[in-house]
């Protein structure tokens, strides 16, 4: 009798661990979602700011060139152009560490393919926009490829959310 209470308590707490272990990996499959709906959710974000931006660059630009304004100076006009959207940037840049942090959590994760594609495209769209080089043409060409890039990798991840 003796030996079979041990057996049902044994088994009752098998019963309890492996339901607790199981809620552990819900919630913990859970906190990865809300992660990367957090993630997309800021991404989300600052694309609409940077897409702002970049084309506030590339509308001074053309007016620099085309339309003779800020004396044809083209890094005035980029500079201006910054200057019109500093809310964007400072929104931009206080995202910045949220992202990355995010991104480290999610990385290792189901949405670890995902959350990459997303990481290299905003990234060089982060670059174009914030350290703006090249060409008048190669600005514009880029802008245009990096922004439905940076589109296409967040629709992706939206599917699986």
């Amino acid at each position: 009798m003796k030996n079979l209470r041990v057996r049902i308590g044994v088994a009752i707490l098998s019963l309890f661990l492996l339901l607790n272990s199981i809620n552990f990996i819900g919630c913990s499959s859970s906190n990865l979602k809300e992660k990367a709906i957090e993630f997309y959710d800021v991404v989300s974000m600052s694309q609409s700011c940077l897409d702002e931006v970049a084309d506030d660059i590339y509308e001074y630009w053309h007016d620099a060139i085309y339309n003779d304004y800020y004396n044809g100076n083209i890094s005035l006009a980029v500079y201006y152009a910054q200057q019109a959207n500093a809310a964007n940037l400072a929104i931009i840049a206080e995202n910045e560490p949220v992202i990355n942090s995010l991104y480290k959590e999610l990385k290792n994760s189901q949405y670890d393919e995902l959350v990459k594609n997303i990481m290299t495209s905003y990234s060089e769209y982060y670059e174009l926009v914030v350290n703006v080089s090249g060409s008048y043409n190669s600005y514009s060409a880029s802008k245009e490829n990096l922004k439905k890039s940076l589109a296409s990798a967040l629709k992706q991840l939206e599917f699986e959310l």
